[in-house]
């Protein structure tokens, strides 16, 4: 009798917590009266550049920026031979080697005479204004977002 008792009182609390649970991301209005998509993390829960990123984080794969006027940006990394794939928000496309920081947290992308600095997180890589900036001054704005 004690157990039906304690699975009687448990069954509303367990659908409450499955009823608040979930990845659900609304749409937000747009000035033009269409919707889109919000990000599936809010600004608060992209998480920080790691220590030791190198290791301690699987970060191949594509990532992707939305910019404010809905233009995208991919960035593709491949840790077996350290090669990246770059698709800026008109289509081009560039590709070569990244190399490591001393840190082991961020890569450095050379193209022509500009060097791009990401800062990598568990799931995000985090576009820095250079190699000398602290890893905890990044915001969503610099966020690439791993699909």
């Amino acid at each position: 009798m004690k157990n039906i008792t304690r699975i009687a009182l448990a069954a509303p609390l367990a659908l409450a917590l499955a009823a608040c649970g979930g990845n659900k991301t609304e749409d937000t209005a747009t000035a033009d009266g269409g919707t889109e998509a919000a990000s599936p993390m809010a600004a608060g829960d992209y998480p920080s550049i790691g220590a030791e990123a190198r290791t301690a984080v699987k970060y191949d794969g594509t990532y992707t920026q939305t910019a404010a006027d809905g233009t995208t940006s991919s960035l593709t990394l491949n840790s077996a031979d350290e090669s990246y794939t770059m698709t800026d928000a008109a289509g081009v496309e560039t590709s070569g080697n990244y190399n490591w920081y001393s840190d082991n947290s961020r890569i450095l992308i050379k193209s022509g005479d500009e060097t791009m600095v990401y800062g990598i997180a568990d799931g995000v890589i985090y576009k820095m204004e250079s190699a000398d900036a602290p890893m905890t001054a990044i915001g969503a704005e610099n966020a690439y977002v791993r699909n």
